[in-house]
């Protein structure tokens, strides 16, 4: 019998060892009586009751963290008219199930301008996805991650939103910004307010840093191993992020 080179046997142990672990899971979570919440085994939907938008965000969750841990967040958007769809993967790694997001596309075929987002490696499976099927998308956000040149966009024709925590330790304002070129061009903003002040007539990255956030608290699942300390709440950091999104989608939605 030949023997199974290490390489494989390495890849195999380190797979059992994530499909092992232990997701990130959500704190409490409530879901307000004026949204429509629909879960099956593939996904998460959230909209507003009455309500005929013709807007859909697609968030990735970040790695090893269980989706219903970004309701929370999810729902402050959706209660402003944008229909939310949060895919499930397995394991919660989104990265291992990159092209998930084009069966949802065939789910939800009415979905009208569509934006992409993601946390974490949820970031980073939506930067693929924008590599992949840049037409699909009108805009792409990103929590708490940044690309590398792997999933280089500068040339996207489509704008971009990067929000980026000052307490965050697993990618840090430094590293976020540093990776810069790899997005289209720059835009920093020191209020979300700014954003309705820049007009796209060519495509921007808008990056804004939530004072006082850390990583974990862009979702609602507890501390997280390598994080900074957050020195505001959860919900802070929440009004925070889901202002911006929202800001950055009716602007985009103008042009």
């Amino acid at each position: 019998m030949k023997l199974v080179p290490k390489v494989v046997i390495c890849g195999m142990m380190f797979y059992m060892l994530i499909l092992l672990s232990c997701s990130y899971l959500p704190e409490n979570v409530h879901v307000d009586s004026r949204l429509t919440y629909n879960e099956t085994p593939d996904y998460i939907a959230l909209e507003l009751k009455e309500n005929e938008a013709d807007i859909t965000l697609m968030f990735l969750p970040g790695g090893l963290v269980d989706p219903h841990a970004y309701l929370s967040l999810m729902q402050r958007i959706a209660l402003d008219s944008i229909n939310i769809v949060i895919p499930k993967f397995t394991s919660n790694l989104a990265i291992f199930e990159l092209s998930k997001y084009e069966s949802l596309l065939d789910v939800f075929p009415d979905a009208g301008s569509l934006y992409i987002a993601g946390h974490s490696l949820g970031g980073i499976a939506a930067l693929s996805a924008v590599s992949k099927s840049p037409d699909e998308f009108d805009g792409l956000i990103l929590l708490g991650t940044y690309p590398s040149e792997s999933f280089a966009i500068s040339d996207w024709d489509r704008s971009v939103l990067s929000l980026y925590a000052e307490n965050d330790s697993l990618s840090t304002p430094q590293e976020v910004l540093g990776a810069s070129s790899f997005l289209p061009e720059a835009c920093m903003i020191s209020d979300v307010s700014e954003i309705d002040s820049v007009e796209l007539l060519s495509p921007k990255t808008f990056y804004y840093q939530i004072s006082g956030g850390n990583h974990a608290q862009f979702g609602d699942y507890g501390a997280q191993e390598g994080d900074g300390v957050a020195t505001i709440s959860v919900e802070e950091q929440h009004e925070q992020v889901s202002s911006a999104i929202i800001k950055f989608v009716r602007h985009n939605e103008n042009y």
